[in-house]
C-alpha cells in the first residue's frame, strides 16, 4: 500500500501524537508499505527530510499564535495538491484537522483519494490552556465539537485511540465508519529494567525514598497543579521525591506553587529530556502519576504501565480504560486533591500492591496495546477506507 501521513505536529516534537504517528510510520515501512509524510516544517520554505526508509515533506510553517512551541502551515493549499498527484497513495492519513489537514482532504476527496481520520484532539486540550471568560466555556467547546465532527465526517474512515474516544466523536455527531485503535507501545524499549544511576543523577532523582513520576507536556491542560498541591498531604505520610519529566509553559507557575506550599526541595522538574534516557526514568520510579482530564489514551501511561509501574490516574475522559481502579492502579475524581494524595500514599505504603499493580499493568498493555497490534489494526482501517472508495 503507498500511504500518505499528514499532520501538523510531528517528530522531533515530542507530545505524545506526533510520537505515536513516527511509530507508525516505521512500523508500516518495515511491513513493506511505501510511506510519504507531509508535517509542518521549521522554516519558511518547504524541503524534504529523510527518515531512515521513508520521507517527510517538510511545508514551509511560522509559530502557532496558540502555542509559540509549535510551527504550523497557514496556506499549504497549493503543495497538498502536488504532493498528492507526485506520490499518488492508495489512502491518506490524517491526524491533525488544522490547515494541513483541511487541505488534505478538500484535495483527496477533489482526487477521490479514501481518507482515514486519526482525532487525537478534545476541546479541552485548547480551553484548559486559554483563559476563557466566564460564560464562554461551553459555548467554545460545543463550536470546537461541531467542527471536529464536521471535519471527521468527510473522511472515508475515521479512528481515535480508545472506545471513550471514538464514542465522544459518535455522541456529537460522528456518521462515518470509525473503530478504536490503540496508540501502541514498543514492548521492546518500554519494559521493567534495573534503575540506570547515571540517569538518575543526570536528572537529580533521588534513589532513598519513593519516587512519584509524570511524563510528558508541562501545559495547562495536564494540570499538575493538583499532583503538586497533593505533594505536602504525601509527604506527611512518607518523605517522597515528585518528579516532572518535560517542558512547556506551565513550569515557573509550578515552581512558584511548590515554592509557596514548602515543597520545592521534593520536586525535579527536568525540563527537556534525552529521548533515550526516557524508559530509564520510568525505571526509576515507584509510581507514576497523571491528573490531566483531556486524554483521549495517554501514550506516557502506557509506557508507564509497560515498566511495570503502578498508576495513579484522574477518573476522566479515557484514562480509567487504562487505569483499572484496584487492579493496576487507583483513581481518584476530578480536583480531588485529598483523594489523589490518599491514593499515592495508599500505594507507597504496601510493597505486596506495588508488585500486583505494577505485574497488571504489563499484562494489560501486553494483551490490549502492543505496536504489532496497533499495525494490524491500521491496515486493517486502510483496508475499509479503500473499500468503501471502491462501493
Amino acid at each position: 500500500m503507498k500511504v500518505l501521513v499528514v499532520t501538523e505536529s510531528y517528530w522531533p516534537n515530542t507530545d505524545g501524537g506526533a510520537l505515536f504517528e513516527r511509530r507508525l510510520v516505521l512500523g508500516l515501512t518495515q511491513r513493506g508499505h511505501t510511506v510519504n509524510v507531509w508535517a509542518a516544517g521549521t522554516k519558511w520554505r518547504s524541503y524534504i527530510e529523510p527518515d531512515g526508509p521513508y520521507a517527510i515533506h517538510r511545508e514551509k510553517a511560522a509559530r502557532f499564535w496558540f502555542n509559540r512551541k509549535y510551527k504550523v502551515s497557514y496556506w499549504p493549499w497549493l503543495s497538498a495538491r502536488r504532493l498528492i498527484r507526485e506520490t499518488r497513495p492508495d489512502v491518506i492519513h490524517i491526524h491533525n484537522a488544522y490547515f494541513m489537514g483541511l487541505a488534505a482532504m478538500f484535495w483527496a476527496r477533489h482526487y477521490n483519494v479514501p481518507v482515514v481520520a486519526t482525532n487525537h484532539f478534545m476541546p479541552e486540550n485548547a480551553l484548559l490552556n486559554l483563559r476563557v471568560i466566564e460564560g464562554l466555556q461551553q459555548p467554545l467547546e460545543r463550536l470546537i465539537w461541531s467542527y471536529l465532527i464536521s471535519f471527521h465526517n468527510r473522511a472515508s474512515f475515521v479512528t481515535s485511540p480508545t472506545p471513550t474516544a471514538v464514542k465522544l466523536l459518535v455522541d456529537h455527531g460522528l456518521k462515518v465508519p470509525s473503530m478504536a485503535i490503540s496508540n501502541g507501545i514498543d514492548l521492546a524499549v518500554f519494559k521493567p529494567a534495573v534503575p540506570n544511576a547515571a540517569v538518575r543523577e543526570r536528572y537529580g532523582i533521588a534513589s532513598d525514598r519513593p519516587v512519584l513520576l509524570y511524563v510528558g507536556r508541562v501545559d495547562g491542560e495536564k494540570r499538575l497543579d493538583l499532583i503538586i498541591a497533593a505533594l505536602p498531604a504525601i509527604i506527611a505520610q512518607q518523605p517522597v521525591q515528585l518528579v516532572i519529566a518535560g517542558y512547556g509553559v506551565s513550569m515557573e507557575a509550578l515552581k512558584a506553587q511548590a515554592t509557596r506550599l514548602g515543597v520545592a526541595d521534593s520536586v525535579v522538574f527536568t525540563g527537556r529530556f534525552d529521548e533515550a534516557d526516557k524508559p530509564a526514568l520510568y525505571n526509576s520510579a515507584t509510581v507514576f502519576v497523571i491528573s490531566s482530564p483531556a486524554e483521549l489514551q495517554s501514550i506516557v501511561m502506557l509506557e508507564a504501565m509497560a515498566s511495570q509501574l503502578p498508576v495513579v490516574a484522574v477518573d476522566v475522559a479515557a484514562l480509567k480504560e487504562l487505569c483499572h481502579d484496584g487492579e493496576n492502579g487507583l483513581r481518584f475524581a476530578r480536583d480531588d486533591v485529598p483523594a489523589l494524595a490518599t491514593s499515592v500514599n495508599r500505594i507507597i505504603a504496601s510493597d505486596t500492591l506495588r508488585k500486583q499493580y505494577g505485574l497488571e499493568s504489563i499484562k494489560i498493555v501486553t494483551e490490549h496495546h502492543s505496536t504489532e497490534v496497533m499495525y494490524n489494526e491500521y491496515e486493517l482501517a486502510y483496508k475499509r477506507a479503500i473499500h468503501t472508495k471502491d462501493e
